[in-house]
């Protein structure tokens, strides 16, 4: 009995993963817009793929049915060899495939002449249809960030920000190395062609100071008004103390820098680094005072709050905030609660309601649903 209900349910699922991507074509909006592409949720069509931790789901939104992301014939979607399993945390649709990179996170090997430091990353593809995998593209001189920040796909043109893991040591002793400080690169695949791009570096003035060796960090924050913007943090200073621990001495310096994407280029914002945006709506934080700045439409709005929000949505001119339990109507600021859906976050509009998950929970609920919850 166990058995044919394992049988069944692998069918159901397939069957309904199929269903999902009939006559896919590319995920770019109607009207050209470059998108962004985070772990909270990868749009495609009427759903979106997330990971749970485990493996890579896609939700439609029609149905409200969560299916693991693998067309794979009698798949059990629980091995290795799952095309779910495989994607980690973040995924690209376009055309009929779906994109995912791959990455050693650097490593050592021995040769003759000692040991020796290398990255291994691969950008791989794998059909909707059939779920087989191949490569797009390898690349050797930097780690794609999985998980922080995010992908922007413009047209057919993939960025991406990559690390140089920052090896510290030499070929007699050995290596160490990690994500934080060395060099982080904007880079972009042409996912039409496999053309791999690094554009460089994102920010060299804060190798000046210790402390950004151990601390600096960078990503793509977002798409604002059709611009992609990047963020770049780092501390001035590091101590070491006896017990071995590390105390940054003075506050993190964030710097925004926005990316033309005629001329390749990127210069340094007048807005302040934003942790959530899309095309109509900027946020960020006023340390200072300690406010909530919101630009939506050319608008400015700004919420009291005595911590900066790190983790928020906006959909159909409201801004929700799951880790506060509440949510603000834009049009007039005013401040109303998430009730029993505390914690979900908003993903998606779509047919007239909205779509929330929390970690394997998701929920669909109308605007009058969404009033009501005061």
């Amino acid at each position: 009995m166990k058995k044919n209900t394992i049988i069944i349910l692998t069918l159901i699922l397939i069957t309904t993963l199929t269903g999902c991507f009939k006559d896919s074509k590319k995920t770019k909006s109607e009207d050209n817009t470059p998108q962004f592409i985070s772990s909270i949720a990868s749009y495609y069509k009427n759903g979106a793929a997330f990971s749970n931790n485990q493996s890579m789901l896609f939700l439609d939104f029609d149905t409200m049915k969560c299916s693991p992301l693998c067309a794979l014939p009698n798949c059990t979607h629980i091995s290795s060899s799952c095309l779910s399993q495989m994607i980690g945390e973040e995924s690209i649709f376009y055309n009929d495939y779906i994109y995912f990179f791959t990455s050693n996170n650097g490593n050592v090997k021995v040769t003759p002449d000692g040991n020796e430091f290398y990255i291994e990353s691969k950008l791989m593809k794998a059909s909707l249809d059939s779920s087989e995998t191949e490569i797009v593209c390898e690349f050797t001189d930097c780690a794609p960030i999985q998980k922080y920040g995010g992908y922007v796909l413009n047209d057919n043109e993939l960025y991406f920000v990559g690390d140089d893991l920052c090896p510290t040591g030499n070929k007699d002793t050995g290596y160490s190395w990690g994500t934080s400080g060395g060099y982080h690169f904007l880079c972009s695949i042409n996912l039409d062609t496999g053309e791999y791009t690094n554009h460089g570096s994102i920010y060299d003035g804060d190798k000046q100071y210790a402390g950004a060796a151990y601390s600096s960090g960078g990503d793509i924050s977002g798409i604002y008004k059709n611009t992609m913007y990047l963020e770049y943090a780092f501390a001035k200073e590091y101590n070491d103390s006896e017990n071995g621990s590390s105390d940054y001495k003075e506050q993190f310096t964030y710097l925004s820098f926005e990316f033309d994407f005629e001329t390749k280029t990127w210069k340094e914002s007048e807005l302040p680094y934003s942790r959530y945006m899309n095309n109509n709506t900027y946020t960020y934080y006023d340390f200072e005072n300690d406010l909530f700045n919101v630009i939506y439409k050319d608008k400015e709005l700004i919420i009291p709050s005595e911590h900066e929000i790190v983790n928020c949505s906006e959909f159909n001119g409201k801004l929700f905030m799951p880790s506060e339990g509440k949510w603000y109507d834009l049009s007039d600021c005013s401040e109303h609660s998430m009730g029993e859906y505390e914690g979900y976050n908003v993903i998606a509009y779509h047919d007239n309601s909205y779509i929330l998950r929390d970690n394997g929970l998701t929920a669909k609920i109308t605007e009058e649903e969404l009033l009501a919850l005061e």
